[in-house]
């Protein structure tokens, strides 16, 4: 986080604090989500801009309250499309292929290690074993230690050789790669989070625009086009208003 807070903005769009809500940021994951922290500085800094705006075109000696408001939302509409929004759907984009190329090399089958002989042999070692619970502490126990000849034995062939079912294969396989690939396994960790960061905070990221360009407050109960009683005006209900009123002018 910046040394000097605005708080005019969401401190969960500001990018230096969403970063640390990823558990597995840190430098050597650092490049790898830096699609979402760019995303989230380009917002951040747009969404300074339109507070900035907004405060400048107060002082516009031409334009009514209305008129300001208009001018501010074309602006932060027109950064917003330009720039904002691409970058973020280009985040989500980027960080989600890394997601699915990463989980299939986690998800990837193993070649055993050994030979054909002893790999039959450790094989049929777990499949005599007594029992699930037996046979899963001693795969375990094989993953602490390093044991990747035990292990990949285990998972390089059909599950039913070594006496497990293919479903608890699949998640061993998946224990395998994290326990014998963690930088891998640590990079995954950190993009997926950083998708999910960046598909989650859509919607602050809207309701942060609509705050920063804001609407006319007006007191009482004003009707308005769609038959509602509200104490504001949206610029949509400004841009519709001005936009029937110009159509005589139409040539």
């Amino acid at each position: 986080m910046s040394d000097e807070i605005d708080i005019r903005v969401s401190l969960d769009l500001d990018p230096e604090a969403a970063m640390l809500t990823i558990a597995d940021y840190d430098d050597d994951t650092a490049s790898y989500v830096g699609p979402a922290k760019a995303a989230f500085s380009e917002a951040f800094t747009s969404l300074r801009a339109i507070h900035d705006a907004k405060a400048a075109v107060a002082d516009d000696p031409t334009l009514n309250e209305a008129g300001q408001l208009l001018k501010v939302d074309d602006y932060a509409q027109k950064r917003m499309i330009a720039k904002v929004y691409p970058l973020w759907d280009t985040a989500s984009s980027s960080l989600n292929a890394k997601v699915e190329a990463w989980e299939k090399e986690m998800t990837k089958e193993v070649v055993s290690q050994a030979s054909q002989m002893v790999s039959g042999e450790i094989r049929a070692h777990f499949k005599g074993l007594k029992n699930d619970g037996e046979r899963h502490a001693a795969f375990r126990q094989a993953m602490e230690i390093g044991d990747q000849v035990t292990t990949s034995a285990v998972l390089g062939a059909p599950a039913m050789l070594s006496g497990f079912d293919e479903e608890m294969r699949g998640i061993l396989l998946r224990e395998y790669h994290e326990r014998f690939n963690p930088g891998l396994a640590k990079r995954l960790r950190a993009v997926t989070a950083a998708r999910d960061l960046i598909d989650g905070r859509m919607g602050v990221l809207k309701k942060e625009v609509a705050k920063a360009v804001g609407t006319i407050k007006i007191k009482g109960n004003t009707f308005e086009l769609h038959g509602q009683y509200s104490g504001e005006i949206t610029p949509a209900q400004l841009r519709a208003q001005r936009d029937k009123s110009n159509k005589p002018f139409t040539v």
